[in-house]
């Protein structure tokens, strides 16, 4: 009887604290007046120009208050083209555009070295706060996937108030300092809902939702993103100790403190079921929680977690409130900040220092040799979303470099034994597909280095001295292949089929009109430099 009583008072709790936090009609109304007003403004520099909103506040999960996320998009450019573009083309659509739209907001600040550039601005008359960015169709499905399911069963929302508000409170909701986001939090509440109760049939694959991935024009994904339906589920509030909300919150937290592996599986609610990281991804982090994106597959939404420390304090924290609710306490004692909380001391969790954030935390810091100078730099970001070491960034990545380098060693042996052997091996090597620009790599070259197996270069010249010796080994490849007879079984760059190769042309055809296009609208702005002025308000570059 102790525990329903205890069930029924968090379900109170939970709908009382979405009451409490949702925004009202008179911010959704001043939300939607400045999303018009930054779209006015930007159609005075490109006519073709439309600002669409995403992230929380769109997708009815958001907090009162909260930012609003404004994408930039273009009737005349492909959505996937937009999205594809890279960060300091970003950079520049976003400088002209904080030259126009500072001139009727206040610019808080401009993050340039981040995966999405974001543009912070503030509107003093509707004191709103938007973070402007360069548009991605994967940002719309997310937030129209997040609403849907929010709409699908009417527990979710509650749900997810409770557990960002926990998390909020307790210091473990900054993605910028090495905590999971907002975002990251929510696709582990669904997960949860998806793989342990399925009296709420969430619904695992999304079939609308990823046939809408191949609309490549603005106009007709928000159509068919509108013309979702959803399914009637009827309210369950309260109706039974099992499913409720409160049952479901303390199932959630003892979920993720006891029973899933983070050392081993990736959380997706894609496929509505663990994934193991070793299938998963080409070089696993056993340490980190990871997430899968929805709709970009290759994205970690668990890679801001760059330190050990910062995992294990998320860890902590599922089984501090998994331990509280088990003794029949309520959400205001799992949700306050008391003396366990490790940010009412410090600003740091690696070293408990007050006089710096985590990620600029000494023990962080790893030396590295900067190219073209014999000087030491420090290096104290951890932007590598790929394999989730610090010291580089993704375009900097060893791994990122030979992912696609093929390794069957086995193979390559047979290969050898057999080439007095005119007959072909029994069992042919699958053939690994390159672009019609590129020429025929034989499996000889492809062997296996220290950092395939998980160790990197030690610093930025070991990773040019290795690109230098990728190429002499290949161009040695190359003049061996050309003096022998060409195996039947070595996969050429004209065997594609040829509606394959029309599909790939159409598209690269399409990718460089786009690029065209866009390369206009960077002509006709004035890049700005150095620091910005608005007000009192300083945007760095």
């Amino acid at each position: 009887m102790g525990a329903a009583n205890s069930v029924c008072k968090l379900t109170v709790d939970s709908i009382a604290l979405l009451e409490q936090l949702e925004p009202n009609r008179a911010e959704g109304a001043a939300k939607r007046a400045v999303r018009l007003r930054v779209q006015a403004l930007l159609q005075q520099q490109w006519p073709t120009c439309c600002v669409l909103p995403f992230g929380s506040s769109e997708s009815n999960l958001g907090f009162g208050g909260c930012d609003v996320d404004l994408g930039i998009f273009f009737h005349d450019v492909r959505v996937d083209a937009l999205g594809a573009l890279p960060a300091e083309k970003r950079v520049e659509l976003l400088t002209t555009a904080c030259e126009r739209l500072s001139r009727t907001f206040q610019v808080r600040a401009f993050v340039r070295r981040a995966r999405v550039p974001v543009l912070k601005l503030w509107d003093p008359q509707r004191e709103v706060a938007c973070d402007v960015c360069v548009g991605s169709g994967s940002a719309l499905l997310n937030t129209a996937l997040l609403r849907y399911y929010g709409r699908v069963d009417p527990r979710v929302r509650p749900l997810v108030f409770a557990v960002k508000y926990w998390a909020k409170q307790r210091g473990i909701n900054d993605a910028g300092n090495g905590t999971l986001s907002s975002y990251g939090y929510t696709l582990l509440l669904i997960f949860y809902l998806q793989s342990q109760c399925a009296h709420i049939q969430l619904p695992a694959v999304h079939a609308d939702f990823q046939d809408l991935q191949s609309q490549t024009n603005i106009c007709g994904l928000l159509k068919q993103l509108h013309s979702v339906s959803t399914v009637d589920f009827p309210s369950t509030f309260g109706t039974s100790a099992v499913n409720s909300v409160g049952a479901l919150l303390a199932g959630f937290f003892d979920f993720y403190a006891h029973r899933f592996n983070f050392e081993h599986d990736v959380v997706s609610i894609r496929t509505g079921s663990a994934l193991s990281k070793t299938t998963k991804w080409s070089h696993p982090v056993s340490w980190r929680m990871s997430i899968e994106d929805p709709f970009e597959l290759a994205h970690d939404v668990g890679r801001v977690v760059f330190h050990r420390k910062g995992h294990d304090l998320i860890r902590s924290e599922f089984a501090r409130a998994s331990d509280l609710l088990s003794a029949d306490r309520r959400l205001g004692d799992i949700c306050v900040s008391d003396e366990t909380s490790w940010d009412l001391t410090a600003t740091c969790y690696i070293c408990y220092s007050r006089s710096h954030p985590a990620r600029s935390c000494d023990q962080c810091a790893r030396q590295h040799s900067a190219a073209g100078s014999g000087c030491n730099m420090v290096s104290r970001f951890s932007d590598c979303w790929y394999c989730g070491q610090l010291g580089h960034y993704k375009a900097e990545c060893p791994m990122l470099f030979y992912r696609d380098i093929p390794c069957p060693v086995d193979a390559a042996k047979s290969i050898v034994e057999t080439t007095s052997d005119p007959s072909p091996p029994t069992s042919l090597p699958v053939p690994i597909p390159v672009s019609p620009a590129s020429t025929t790599v034989s499996f000889l070259v492809c062997k296996e280095r220290p950092w395939e197996r998980g160790m990197s270069p030690s610093n930025l010249l070991m990773l040019r001295l290795s690109r230098k010796k990728k190429r002499a080994r290949y161009s040695s490849s190359l003049s061996t292949i050309s003096s022998t007879q060409t195996s039947p079984w070595i996969w050429s760059s004209g065997g594609l089929p040829h509606a394959e190769k029309r599909q790939e042309q159409q598209k690269q055809e399409h990718y460089r009109r786009d690029l065209a296009l866009l390369a206009r609208k960077f002509d006709g702005s004035n890049a700005c430099c150095g620091t910005l002025e608005v007000g009192k308000v300083l945007c760095y570059s």
